[in-house]
């Protein structure tokens, strides 16, 4: 019989690769407690890998939606707290004509005109929103700046392209400009006319787009779920903004005039008629957005129901024991520490000492 000799050497060798080996498996099983999954789930589940894989892929797919959703929800907010400042400055502006009448004292006056004017600057604020870094009243063109400033004057000193629309469509109507004493002279009839035939088509009509807006027609839409699509934004091109526009600028151009009690009377009725019609298409587009609040909240319950159902199932495949795992690195620190010990005693052997 051949007997072979076991060096020291051979046992240290084992020895590190058992440490080695333990080390291992303690950084596979501190990654299973910290993740509550095992290590490498493909080892562990062999042909039910692909399932696992399906329901992770679904669980991140619906996390997006509730991801982007959120974003949704904060341009929906901020649409309804727009549309809520402009809808209350109309409201102001129509109790101020309302309490107006054929008053022609110049304080009442001047207080009407100063109301119509920051009506209009707050509606050119409003329109023009933003936030995420998107216009929220721009429509599809979301990198737009929706409305122009009516009263803005450009580097040459000229005026708005509304401002100018507005002023020659006076001069072709009656010959003069609105600052001039002779508007006296216009009837009732005729400032009905110009209000109605003359001044509202620039509003209703095309040259809405090319005086004042850059906005686009078409709303911005997003998903909210596998199957459902809303609509998350409105358009400055909207009934509501067209004649929120026209109010205002009746008020800031006409109020202080010096019209004769009869048209007087005339232009302020019209301003309140388009100041109801500006009040009640806010509100439609208040309305609108509001049930796309509402839905949107809907999906997000669903969404989180499908979540936790798809989770529920992946952690039955992949989820492991936090208890089992723990005493698990407890005892491989144990053999670690072993290991430890027998390799520096077996470090510490000399054959000197046997001598």
């Amino acid at each position: 019989m051949k007997t072979s000799n076991i060096s020291s050497l051979t046992i240290q060798n084992a020895m590190r690769l058992t440490i080695s080996d333990a080390q291992n498996q303690m950084v596979e099983a501190q990654k299973e407690v910290t993740t509550g999954q095992y290590a490498d789930a493909g080892t562990e589940l062999g042909g039910q890998s692909s399932m696992a894989i399906n329901l992770n892929r679904d669980s991140l797919r619906l996390q997006s939606l509730i991801d982007t959703n959120s974003l949704v929800t904060q341009r929906l907010a901020s649409s309804q707290n727009a549309l809520d400042s402009i809808a209350s400055s109309a409201q102001s502006l129509q109790e101020t004509l309302v309490a107006l009448g054929s008053n022609t004292d110049e304080s009442t006056l001047n207080t009407a005109t100063q109301t119509a004017t920051t009506a209009l600057d707050t509606f050119v604020d409003m329109a023009n929103t933003s936030s995420n870094g998107e216009y929220l009243f721009a429509g599809t063109n979301t990198d737009v700046k929706p409305l122009t400033s009516y009263t803005a004057v450009d580097s040459n000193g000229d005026d708005s392209a509304a401002k100018q629309a507005f002023d020659a469509a006076f001069q072709a109507k009656f010959g003069m400009d609105p600052s001039d004493d002779a508007v006296s002279t216009i009837s009732a009839d005729d400032i009905t006319s110009f209000l109605e035939d003359d001044l509202e088509p620039l509003y209703t009509g095309s040259d809405w787009t090319t005086t004042w807006s850059a906005a686009s027609d078409d709303t911005m839409t997003s998903r909210i779920s596998k199957s459902e699509i809303i609509q998350s934004s409105s358009t400055a091109n909207a009934d509501g903004f067209r004649y929120m526009g026209l109010a205002s600028v009746i008020g800031v151009e006409l109020l202080g005039s010096n019209f004769n009690s009869e048209a007087r009377t005339a232009l302020v009725n019209k301003a309140i008629e388009y100041t109801g019609y500006a009040i009640s298409g806010i509100n439609d587009e208040r309305t609108q957005l509001g049930l796309s609040q509402e839905r949107v909240t809907k999906a997000n319950t669903s969404l989180a129901t499908q979540k936790d159902i798809i989770e529920t199932q992946l952690n039955d495949l992949v989820g492991v024991d936090a208890y089992e795992a723990s005493t698990k690195i407890n005892n491989l620190q144990s053999l670690v520490e072993t290991s430890y010990t027998l390799t520096s005693r077996l470090q510490s052997l000399s054959l000197v000492d046997y001598l």
